[in-house]
Parts: structure tokens; C-alpha cells; sequence
């Protein structure tokens, strides 16, 4: 295994995101319980057709904050539920210790499964922390069931701020040492096209952009204030500026069997 490598994985497997949690914002916090709800629409709207109950595997499950979001609207008991997540440090303080099928240390491009064993696979703000982005991909196409939706969010490398203040961008990339990959909405198309998914879509959301201070003082307004300014700037920037929001959404289809 190469030097670059085996650095990775030592970093990865005792990653730890205290310092980030406590760095964030409520409107950061409030962009990230959309993007839960908005996860969790595209699941069940896939999910609603299947008999029984759908095998979810949470790729990079952190310490299981999807799976909280769930138990907390109530799906707890409507999926088979199974987070992978390469960190021991992340799984000692999981915010949930059970649910589902539990929680295993793995990588994400080599995860201990049989061929078509999930009908959903979530990859949430994770794909950027893996060594083989195009491994991954090929790893969830091999484990998606037909009619299977692998969804991948991420970090908008192309965002419209990010294009207006690249040295900011720059500065913020070389300290960010967690990250081997920065992506923009076509490149996680070229992924999941490479890998040979049926079907394909990407958008952009999270317009909103403002200074941190800033954001500090629109918190204070309240969480139906904030999340009214997030759903009109994303209605606004899908329109004049398509795909330059500051996260992407990636939802990758194989073809059902006839």
C-alpha cells in the first residue's frame, strides 16, 4: 500500500468531528436538518413500492446522525437500517448506540456484503472524505438490488461564493486534511455514470450564503424565519444559477428487472 494511503486510512479510522460540531452555527445546523428531510423524502418515495422492509445502508454514517433524524420522525421501525463508518472514534460516541441492524467500521470501498443486498444506499457528505471516490460508486452499484437509488450529497466545490472568492476557497481547501476530493455537481454525475447507473440526476441547493456573523444574527430571528430564507434562495438560485448552490444532491438509479 502506498505512503498516501496507509496515511489516509490512520486518519480516517480515529477521525474525530467534535471541533467542527461546535464550530457550527444554528443556521448551519438548520441546513443540515434539511438536508435530512430532503434525504429522507427521496428514500421513501423510492421505498414506498417495495414489500417489506427496504435494506438502507448509511455509507460514512458518522455517528449515526441520519439514523437519529430517523428515530426522531418515527421511521426507526419502516427500514432495515446498517451504517458503516471507518472511524472508531465516531462510533464510540454515536449519538444513537442501536438502531437497525446496528453499526460496523468499514471503508466504504470495500464493505463485508453479498452482491444486491440493499435497496437504498446513502453516501451523505462522505464520498469527499474517500480514498477511490470511483471505487465507491462501483461498491453501490454492486450492492443496490435492481430498482435500487443510491444518493450522495456533498459540499458544492463549484458553488456560485466559492467562484466569487476562489483564494478564500483555496485557503480553506489546504487546511481541510480530511478531504482528498473536492466536487461539483458534474463530477459526481461522471461518477455515477462511469459506474454504469441506469439513470442519473444532480441538483444544487443551499443559496444562502452569508458571513458568519451574520449568520449568527439570522439565528436569532428563529428556525421558520431561517428556513423560509432557505427554501425562497434556493427557489431563487435554482432559477439564476443553476447548479451553483452550495450543496449538491446526487440520486443514481438501476434499472428495475421486468
Amino acid at each position: 500500500m502506498s505512503d498516501q494511503y496507509q496515511k489516509w486510512k490512520s486518519l480516517q479510522s480515529h477521525w474525530d468531528d467534535d471541533d467542527f460540531l461546535k464550530s457550527l452555527t444554528p443556521l448551519m445546523k438548520l441546513r443540515y436538518k434539511r438536508l435530512d428531510e430532503k434525504v429522507e423524502t427521496i428514500l421513501a418515495e423510492k421505498f414506498e413500492t417495495v414489500h417489506g422492509k427496504p435494506v438502507l445502508l448509511d455509507i460514512g454514517a458518522g455517528r449515526g446522525e441520519f439514523a437519529l433524524f430517523l428515530r426522531n420522525k418515527g421511521k426507526a421501525d419502516l427500514w432495515n437500517y446498517l451504517g458503516f463508518e471507518p472511524s472508531s472514534e465516531q462510533l464510540k460516541q454515536r449519538d444513537v448506540k442501536e438502531f437497525g441492524m446496528g453499526f460496523i467500521q468499514a471503508l466504504a470501498e470495500q464493505l463485508p456484503l453479498p452482491d444486491m443486498i440493499a435497496h437504498g444506499i446513502l453516501l451523505k457528505e462522505a464520498i469527499d472524505h474517500c480514498f477511490d471516490p470511483s471505487k465507491v460508486f462501483s461498491e453501490a452499484k454492486r450492492l443496490l438490488k435492481p430498482g435500487g437509488v443510491l444518493v450522495v450529497t456533498v459540499t458544492n466545490d463549484k458553488s456560485y461564493f466559492k467562484k466569487a472568492f476562489p483564494f478564500i476557497n483555496r485557503a480553506r481547501k489546504a487546511h481541510q486534511t480530511d478531504h482528498l476530493f473536492f466536487f461539483g455537481p458534474e463530477d459526481l454525475r461522471k461518477l455515477a455514470e462511469e459506474a454504469k447507473f441506469d439513470r442519473v440526476s444532480v441538483e444544487t441547493y443551499n443559496y444562502l450564503k452569508l458571513p458568519r456573523v451574520l449568520e449568527k444574527v439570522l439565528s436569532l430571528f428563529g428556525e421558520n424565519i431561517n428556513r423560509g430564507l432557505l427554501n425562497v434562495t434556493d427557489a431563487l438560485g435554482k432559477s439564476l444559477l443553476p447548479d451553483l448552490g452550495g450543496g449538491v444532491i446526487l440520486k443514481a438509479y438501476i434499472k428495475e428487472n421486468k
